[in-house]
């Protein structure tokens, strides 16, 4: 691969590494916010701060990949990008579990938590991925960097 295509690809890749910062930022803070409010607010910010620092592991793991597939089409607000989300939740949220809490029974499949959580993991960062990164903007930026400010 030639020099510059390396450096392009750095450069785009630069410019959109802080929209997937705020998004991944946001969701831990809002999954973890829901979290504290309905074990009903007994540790508070601080709750929301430890929380928020397990919760982007699986998010890191699980979602981020699949939020940079998904960019390469962008889509806001897309039902099918939500279903897939959902889909990548419930095991990140089973094997995450089990991690933490040393059990690995499928005993928490059959939990109301279990599902409630992946689907708020799931809803929180595909709000957010919709708000930060699934925008033709960014498709705009980078095409436009491709084909140079005179060359359309």
């Amino acid at each position: 691969m030639e020099l510059w295509k390396i450096s392009q690809k750095v450069s785009e890749l630069s410019d959109v590494i802080p929209y997937y910062f705020f998004s991944l930022a946001s969701s831990c803070l809002s999954l973890s916010t829901v979290l504290v409010v309905f074990s009903l607010g007994t540790w508070g910010v601080i709750g929301i701060i430890v929380i928020s620092s397990y919760v982007v592991i699986p998010y890191l793991l699980f979602a981020v990949p699949v939020q940079v597939l998904f960019n390469k089409h962008p889509k806001k607000f897309s039902l099918n990008y939500f279903c897939l989300y959902i889909f990548f939740s419930l095991p990140a949220v089973f094997i995450y579990s089990s991690v933490l809490n040393f059990d690995f029974s499928m005993d928490i499949l059959t939990t109301k938590n279990y599902y409630a959580i992946s689907l708020l993991a799931a809803l929180f960062f595909w709000f957010w991925d919709s708000v930060f990164l699934q925008k033709k903007k960014l498709c705009i930026i980078k095409r436009d960097r491709l084909n140079g400010p005179f060359q359309h």
